[in-house]
């Protein structure tokens, strides 16, 4: 008798959508060389598995504009804590989300998670993200569309999880921010 092989199950949804959200989907489809129906796909699993995490680690989710408005009402001092704290919750996803150790050689991996975490696939604060990290270097550049508090916000927060929860002795080399974009690049000691 054949061996039957196991088919992953999958079910047909089917469901009437406006014009207006077809022609998004279409634009979306063809800047990403996709089929509409695999953007549709694509974008209901994100959504759902952000829900669910969302539900399930009681958080709620602010847009960025109101969060650029929250940054923009601190000082300094304050700016710094949240950055802390914010290095402090993304560690501990970090850490539970893929059961490694943060440290030096499991950095590369942990660039991946950063790439998916925080580009348009994750929490979207970045439009475009480039994580590079070789012979010592590591190398973060990032386009936004919020403002230079977020990018003032966002070098602190990576600064501190870099030298807090890697625990890496670094120099910095370039820390260029403006108002859309986040460059930086560290050497190791």
């Amino acid at each position: 008798m054949p061996k039957q092989t196991s088919k992953k199950n999958s079910n047909f949804l089917g469901f009437r959508l406006s014009e207006d959200i077809l022609n998004k989907l279409d634009v979306i489809a063809h800047h990403e060389n996709k089929s509409r129906g695999l953007v549709a796909k694509d974008a209901i699993e994100q959504w759902l598995n952000l829900e669910f995490f969302n539900q399930t680690n009681e958080m709620i989710m602010i847009t960025k504009s109101i969060f650029s408005k929250i940054l923009s009402k601190l000082d300094d001092l304050s700016l710094e804590n949240i950055a802390k704290d914010f290095a402090d919750l993304f560690s501990d996803v970090m850490k539970f989300s893929t059961a490694k150790p943060m440290n030096e050689e499991t950095m590369k991996f942990y660039t991946t998670f950063s790439l998916q975490f925080f580009g348009k696939n994750g929490l979207k604060w970045f439009n475009t993200l480039d994580i590079q990290n070789q012979d010592k270097s590591f190398i973060f550049r990032g386009l936004h569309d919020m403002d230079d508090i977020f990018s003032n916000f966002f070098t602190k927060f990576y600064k501190y999880l870099l030298s807090e929860y890697f625990d890496l002795d670094f120099t910095t080399k370039v820390e260029d921010k403006t108002s859309n974009l986040v460059h930086l690049e560290f050497k190791l000691k």
